[in-house]
């Protein structure tokens, strides 16, 4: 039997059906649904089932496999938690499969476009990830924050402690402050600031729409 064969999520015979009902689901969590345009939606996926019968997976049609196992499995598809920032930007995925759910008309969002400049609002969790007094860490692209939500209010900093770069996203909620989960420095999470000199950590905006927790970067 094939190494790609052995690794496969689908079985032979497939359907877009098939993939719609495992995709779905999953993208719906970060955020994101199939595009509105279903003839779009039917032509990527009967191209994702030419991928998968070739490669195994259910590789980016978009783009091209390195070989590096590592590297490639930030091509399969939905890619969308390793390009979280650049695919917010866009409102979409790379090739307009999936956009935002706050888009209605996905039928100009097909194929690759360029992400514009400036911050851009990442949504990072729903509003019921988090319970009153939880924190936790999210990934944005290539970089890690702490979130938190008080008193039904959510706030974001960076992830390192400036002691000895521990995740505050893993700390202990004591009101608005978080301590370190390894040597108990305390930072406010409304500004990130703390009483060690030279040690305050950047805070991140944060908006809360139709349930959705989003990260200004």
């Amino acid at each position: 039997m094939s190494d790609a064969t052995s690794k496969r999520r689908f079985s032979p015979g497939t359907t877009i059906d098939d993939l719609k009902a495992y995709m779905g689901p999953f993208a719906a969590r970060l955020g994101y649904k199939f595009n509105t345009d279903e003839d779009f939606v039917a032509m990527v996926l009967e191209g994702e089932i030419e991928v998968l019968d070739r490669d195994g997976d259910v590789y980016c049609p978009c783009r091209m496999r390195t070989g590096d196992p590592k590297e490639d499995l930030k091509i399969v598809c939905p890619c969308i938690p390793f390009y979280t920032d650049q695919f917010s930007a866009m409102s979409k995925c790379w090739c307009g499969l999936f956009i935002r759910t706050d888009v209605e008309d996905g039928s100009t969002l097909h194929g690759v476009i360029e992400a514009p400049d400036g911050p851009v609002d990442v949504r990072v969790a729903a509003t019921g990830d988090l319970a009153d007094g939880q924190g936790r860490v999210v990934a944005v692209g290539k970089r890690k924050l702490a979130l938190f939500r008080v008193d039904g209010e959510f706030f974001c900093l960076e992830n390192v402690c400036k002691h000895l770069w521990a995740p505050l996203g893993e700390g202990y909620l004591d009101g608005h402050f978080v301590m370190c989960p390894w040597h108990g420095w305390r930072y406010d999470v409304r500004t990130g600031t703390t009483d060690h000199p030279d040690a305050d950590v950047r805070t991140f905006a944060v908006t809360v729409l139709g349930g959705e927790v989003f990260v200004r970067i």
